[in-house]
């Protein structure tokens, strides 16, 4: 779950600053992802973990569904013993630059829950990250890793993990840096991730306090 959206978020980066769309084909399924055994109930509840519409302020977000499903070569753990009842990823929310998503994960057990977070919740993820970036920079646009590494962030929910990038960019001759965060957060049988990025000026970052927000916001809703 993890290393999907970190490797499939390196290329929506680029195509925000393009104003493009990603264009990502789905590939073929991954051999080390979990069993689906999708249940309505946990689909339902897969559905309430991730952010919507509604839970960003303020007007001018545009929603897309995310294109995006290569996997990563760099990181890919094995996960094929495990079983997920539930899975949904948000929509891929942008303004003016910034970017916010969301994917949960509902699992037939806490065991499996915690397994996973085991096996994917780990700084490496942030290999995907660097090997999307490859994949999208141009001879007119890069994108590059200034810094990474875990990010300090308070524990809001049993299983909490947080990991930062600092991006430059170069679109055209237009430099600017973005911060991007992975907020992994799990209870009980399931786990999800926050994506963040928030660029700098000409661009529009994000609102002060929202991550934290969200992440608060997602926190509760675990709880059940």
């Amino acid at each position: 779950m993890f290393e999907r959206r970190a490797s499939g978020k390196a290329r929506l980066g680029l195509a925000i600053v393009l104003g493009a769309v990603a264009a990502g084909a789905a590939s073929a399924a991954n051999p080390h992802d979990p069993q689906k055994r999708f249940n309505a109930a946990d689909q339902a509840w897969a559905r309430r973990l991730v952010i919507t519409g509604a839970d960003l302020p303020g007007h001018g977000w545009t929603g897309q569904k995310s294109t995006d499903n290569s996997t990563c070569r760099s990181f890919n753990p094995d996960e094929s013993d495990l079983v997920e009842t539930g899975e949904r990823e948000s929509l891929d929310f942008m303004r003016g630059g910034s970017f916010v998503a969301s994917t949960a994960a509902v699992f037939i057990s806490s065991a499996d829950a915690q397994r996973s977070w085991n096996r994917e919740v780990k700084p490496q993820v942030l290999e995907c990250l660097a090997e999307g970036l490859n994949d999208v920079s141009t001879s007119g646009a890069t994108v590059k890793i200034v810094s990474s590494g875990r990010l300090g962030f308070p524990k809001l929910a049993p299983r909490t993990a947080a990991f930062r990038v600092r991006l430059a960019f170069d679109v055209q001759g237009l430099k600017f840096g973005a911060d991007l965060h992975f907020i992994c957060l799990g209870r009980g049988r399931a786990n999800l991730a926050l994506v963040t990025m928030s660029p700098g000026r000409p661009l529009t970052p994000l609102p002060a306090g929202l991550e934290r927000t969200l992440a608060s916001r997602l926190a509760q809703r675990l709880r059940g």
